[in-house]
Formats: C-alpha cells, structure tokens, sequence
C-alpha cells in the first residue's frame, strides 16, 4: 500500500490528476529554491529556456508557445528585459512586433536554469530503476494525452 499522508483525503491521495499537480507543485518549489540565489525564478527561466531553444523569437509568438497569457507574459518580459537578459527590437518585417532575443547574461541564467531543471528531475527518480524511470515518463505522457482530450 502506497503512503498515506493524513492531511490529503483519500480519494484525492489515489487520484492522478491531484498526485501530478501536487508533484509539480514541489517540483517548481525546489526549483525556485535553487534558482533563487541566482536571482532567477520558475517563472522567469521559462522563456529564457525557450529563447535558448529556439533563438530570437517574436514576442507574440513566445506568448503563443507558453502557458502564461500574454499581459503576464509581457511583464516577464519586462522584467527579463530590465535584468538585462534579453532585449527586444523592432521587427523588420511588422514594426509593431517585437523580436526577442537573449542576452550573453541571458544565455548564462538559460544554462543555470536548465541545471537547476535536470538536477531537480533527477532528485524525483532517486531510487527509480531506469525501466521505472521511463514507465513513469510514458504513464505521465498517456495520462496528459487523456486530459488533453
């Protein structure tokens, strides 16, 4: 029988749906913890990481590949911006839209984040079998697939 913590109702404690946010609930708490002295947050690495990923991208266009809606997203971008981690100039191609593009500081604080993410995953699979590891990654991809729906 699994551990049974007494704060969380049973049904809840069994339900996946609750399991998976309460999992990355603690996840994104350990992250901010460790990004934290590095002036960094959850919510801030997300776009630099995408902006690592992909390159230079249009501003709308970081709004659309991400779960924050778009007068959050620009606030972060604000604040990336005033970080110095990013700037934003004028698309050629429509002068209302702005072109994103990380900054030597920002690809550094992409490189700590993606550490901090990895060492942080690699923390919730302590004690994990590799074949447990990548059960759980499957199960958790179906399980998304069948919310998504």
């Amino acid at each position: 029988m699994p551990h049974q913590d007494e704060d969380i109702h049973p049904e809840a404690a069994v339900a996946p749906g609750y399991l998976a946010n309460h999992a990355a609930r603690v996840f994104n708490r350990l992250v901010d913890n460790a990004l934290r002295p590095h002036g960094l947050s959850m919510a801030l690495i997300g776009p630099v990481l995408l902006l690592s990923w992909k390159g230079p991208m249009l501003q709308r266009d970081i709004v659309r590949s991400s779960a924050i809606k778009q007068p959050a997203m620009v606030a972060l971008l604000d604040k990336l911006d005033a970080m110095e981690l990013i700037f934003r100039t004028p698309s050629e191609s429509d002068r209302r839209a702005a072109m994103v593009e990380l900054t030597e500081k920002g690809s550094e604080a992409a490189l700590i984040g993606r550490d901090v993410l990895i060492a942080t995953n690699r923390k919730g699979l302590e004690g994990f079998s590799e074949d447990e590891a990548n059960s759980m990654i499957t199960l958790f991809q179906r399980l998304i697939a069948n919310f998504e729906k």
